[in-house]
């Protein structure tokens, strides 16, 4: 369902990644100041487990019964007696994996960050960000985010790094293979050749659909492994990290692909792969005695949920999908590509993210004919954003314009367009005939009890002065208030699990803080008054920072 030439893209994508050289195993970052020591010891010292799509029962429970013990050891072993672990922390709206680490490394919301989704268009530019992109097969996007820093420049705020060294000039910070990494001293990789491997067996994957669960896996076995032996090597002498990131994506990878579901796929992989892997690294830090008293936080930017491997469930790029929706609608859609031609005329702009589609329209009323439309004004409310969701609301009854899309959509949100430079407004949801009503309002009017603080986590992801870089539409599929997974479709290509919904599934994540000085209770004393009645995934650059100037006594 997705229309493209799967052959043709592959061997593009397949050439360009080629042709991306990963120079060395490290990135060096800023140029520290002159003068300064080459870290700061005296200062509390932070560590940062990420782990990607992990949820947090899945690894509470696995820590509880005994099941990660390197990872215990990180926290303080002793029965996880000097481990706070919390069970509230949520992750963004939508709970996907750029917009998720974006906001834990800069302590705002999508709509001050400037990335509100794994691909969404920036109308200022007429351009499709796509640091992974969801709708069309490329890898090269993701592995430019390592290469040329490409998911850093899209961030508008300034990161978590960057703070630290406004406070501590001194700080020596060291990240592993997260995307956000502005501001670090030093940025260590996977190898160059487990890269490549891993990025081209995706692509083939995706187009061909020819590995099996056991080859992927391999793959991103690979990749944490190497990464995590590469930070081991350079632990070996010199200064020890003040701050240091380990990002392991493999939980993720392969829970999207794994046959035998996102729950047993990722329960073997952090038992198997993720914990063994990290006793080299508590060996060498035990030696460099980085363990003694240093904070360990833990956490995940999101949850799973199982799908079908269809294309029944699978919402494509295709008229018969929500493309055609639009089309039917009077709408000229963007091209599913990362560049398309200047003089293309297209009005409408449809980003995919799993659980949710951003619907970006221009005013048509000013594009010239079958010319280029500017971009540079928002759309008209009633004829442009309300016309197209009258669109997709009538035909989720009655599939009319688009009959997969039939009964796939659980909400269609929209909003009153604002110009780029203002602060955005909420979205409402869509209830036909040109009315709408506040998510809240809504939703108690028709429960959902599978969501988890919707209206409020909507609202982090639209308000703000990049707020428009959400859409001007949301569509949101039944997929995570469907506990039938016959009932659950996603807007991507097919896979065996997605996320991006608000549902506790997709939306509870880990946050564990550690210090083997401290007992859970202080801990927890400490971390509840940071997190407030927000308990959001930004709140991690507070925590942070926090350990840093103020820790607990």
């Amino acid at each position: 369902m997705f229309g493209c030439s799967a052959t043709t893209q592959k061997a593009k994508s397949v050439e360009k990644v080629g042709e991306l050289a990963i120079r060395a195993d490290m990135i060096t970052g800023r140029a520290r100041p002159p003068g300064v020591p080459a870290s700061s010891p005296a200062s509390p010292q932070v560590l940062i487990l990420a782990f990607d799509g992990v949820n947090r029962d899945l690894l509470y429970d696995m820590l509880r019964a005994g099941q990660l013990p390197n990872l215990a050891t990180l926290l303080g072993g002793d029965q996880l007696a000097h481990a706070h672990l919390d069970d509230r922390f949520l992750a963004n709206l939508p709970s996907t994996t750029m917009p998720a680490w974006t906001s834990i490394m800069t302590g705002k919301g999508a709509g001050e960050t400037g990335v509100p989704n794994n691909e969404f268009f920036i109308r200022e530019t007429k351009t499709l960000a796509c640091p992974a992109p969801v709708s069309f097969v490329d890898a090269v996007p993701t592995l430019e985010i390592y290469t040329d820093g490409y998911l850093d420049k899209l961030i508008a705020v300034p990161t978590l790094y960057e703070k630290i060294h406004e406070q501590d000039p001194a700080a020596l910070v060291w990240v592993v293979m997260n995307h956000v990494f502005r501001g670090v001293d030093r940025m260590f990789l996977t190898k160059r050749s487990v890269m490549l491997r891993a990025f081209e067996g995706e692509i083939e994957r995706q187009v061909e659909k020819h590995l099996t669960s056991k080859e992927s896996r391999k793959l991103y076995e690979g990749m944490d492994r190497s990464a995590i032996d590469n930070l081991v090597s350079h632990l070996k002498t010199g200064a020890v990290p003040d701050v240091l990131t380990l990002y392991l994506s493999g939980t993720d990878l392969y829970a999207h692909v794994a046959q035998e579901g996102p729950d047993q796929a990722r329960r073997t992989y952090l038992a198997e792969v993720v914990d063994p892997a990290l006793a080299p690294l508590v060996s060498r830090m035990r030696e460099r005695k980085m363990l003694d008293d240093r904070w360990v936080i833990v956490t995940s930017d999101h949850g799973h949920t199982p799908i079908l491997h269809d294309d029944a469930h699978a919402l494509g790029t295709t008229d018969g999908d929500a493309p055609g929706i639009l089309r039917r609608t009077g709408f000229h859609v963007r091209p599913f590509e990362r560049h398309v031609a200047a003089s293309d005329p297209f009005n409408a702009v449809i980003a995919y993210g799993g659980a949710m589609a951003f619907v970006y329209l221009a005013d048509r009323s000013k594009c010239p004919g079958l010319g280029a439309c500017a971009w540079s004004d928002p759309p008209r409310y009633r004829e442009d954003v309300l016309a197209a969701a009258e669109g997709f609301w009538r035909n989720n009854t009655d599939g009319s314009l688009a009959p997969h899309m039939k009964g796939t959509l659980d909400l269609v949100l929209v909003r009153k367009p604002r110009p780029v430079v203002e602060v955005d407004a909420p979205f409402e949801v869509y209830v036909g005939d040109g009315r709408t009503q506040p998510i809240d309002d809504y939703l108690k009017e028709h429960p959902h009890p599978t969501y988890i603080d919707a209206a409020k986590r909507f609202e982090e992801l639209a308000v703000g002065v990049h707020g428009e870089r959400a859409g001007d539409i949301l569509l949101l599929a039944h997929n995570g208030d469907r506990e039938n997974i016959e009932q659950r479709y996603y807007f991507a290509a097919p896979y065996h699990s997605w996320h991006g919904s608000p549902s506790k599934r997709d939306s509870e994540i880990p946050l564990i803080v550690a210090n083997p000085r401290h007992d859970a209770a202080k801990i927890n004393a400490w971390v509840t008054p940071i997190l407030g009645d927000r308990p959001y995934q930004r709140k991690i650059t507070d925590l942070v920072l926090g350990l840093r100037a103020h820790p607990p006594l």
